[in-house]
């Protein structure tokens, strides 16, 4: 029991130092439009981007509004004091700055495995509508059994 606390403390420190990362790398506070994946990953980006327009809020005062791709992920761009904004309200012309989300697992190519299914397809149409697609994802050792 002791040792998977310690596994899960492990995966979720390697998530939310993930999370910061990509944020400091793929974000800026100039951003209009922001995708925001599902999952539990995603709870550390939407931190991450709080905690960045803190230090670095918008140079003009602007709104930027986040596209969540489901339920979970709404709330918490409300919790964070964020302004979501529904896929299907946004203009016809706007293209997402970025979109942020997580992967489950992702192979030495680049390949992510996805979550459930629940928010996919909607997680689809959001990465597809934006300039740049950022996978959030926490390295964990791979385990072999032979």
């Amino acid at each position: 029991m002791a040792s998977t606390i310690v596994n899960n403390d492990l995966v979720e420190s390697a998530k939310r130092k993930a999370a910061f990362r990509a944020v400091e790398e793929h974000f800026d506070s100039s951003f209009r439009f922001v995708g925001i994946g599902s999952g539990s990953t995603i709870v550390y980006g939407v931190e991450a981007i709080k905690a960045y327009l803190q230090k670095k809020p918008s140079p003009s005062g602007h709104n930027i509004f986040f596209v969540p791709t489901g339920y979970q992920s709404r709330r918490c761009i409300e919790s964070a004091g964020l302004f979501p904004i529904g896929f299907d309200s946004l203009p016809a012309d706007v293209v997402l700055d970025v979109a942020f989300d997580g992967a489950d697992e992702v192979d030495d190519d680049l390949n992510c495995i996805k979550g459930g299914g629940a928010c996919l397809f909607q997680e689809k149409l959001v990465a597809m509508r934006s300039k740049k697609f950022v996978c959030i994802a926490g390295m964990t050792r791979k385990h072999t059994i032979d």
